[in-house]
């Protein structure tokens, strides 16, 4: 399935946040703005484990991910999935990877605690699938959008 835009595209360009919610064991709605990587056919997060985030993906929680742009009337994009957070292996390498998006190539330059955290066993690596979601683009107001409802169906590499 194609999209009406290069989502790929979209969800590489440098810096730009997610908005992930969750939904707490006692039901409490949770939301924030996180850095994401988009690879592998996953949207990928590091975060200590302690954290709603970290705990939803530990209990293999459902995770909605909103990645957009608003800048109407000609640059509105969203990319929306829904998908069952998973913990994943440590992997310094992905980690270093995500962080390189918002913090730049060279590490040497990042703030301590970003350095620290790539290898640190205590924060955990989750990822979301895209399983089901919608890719839009409204220039103009006018929406042109695909939407899928299986994993193999989305508009991602």
């Amino acid at each position: 399935m194609s999209a009406s835009f290069d989502v790929a595209g979209f969800l590489a360009e440098p810096g730009r946040m997610a908005q992930v919610a969750a939904v707490s064991p006692r039901g409490v709605p949770l939301l924030g703005s996180v850095w994401f990587l988009y690879a592998d056919g996953r949207f990928w997060f590091s975060s200590h484990p302690s954290t709603p985030f970290g705990a939803a993906a530990a209990r293999g929680g459902e995770i909605a991910v909103l990645v957009d742009e608003f800048a109407p009337p000609d640059r509105i994009r969203q990319v929306r999935v829904r998908g069952q957070a998973r913990l994943e292996r440590p992997d310094p390498a992905r980690v270093a990877t995500l962080y390189a998006r918002y913090l730049g190539p060279d590490a040497a330059c990042w703030p301590g605690f970003f350095r620290a955290r790539i290898a640190d066993a205590g924060w955990s690596l989750w990822s979301v699938p895209p399983d089901s979601g919608v890719a839009t683009i409204n220039p103009g107001f006018r929406p042109s959008e695909t939407r899928w409802h299986r994993r193999r169906d989305a508009p991602l590499p």
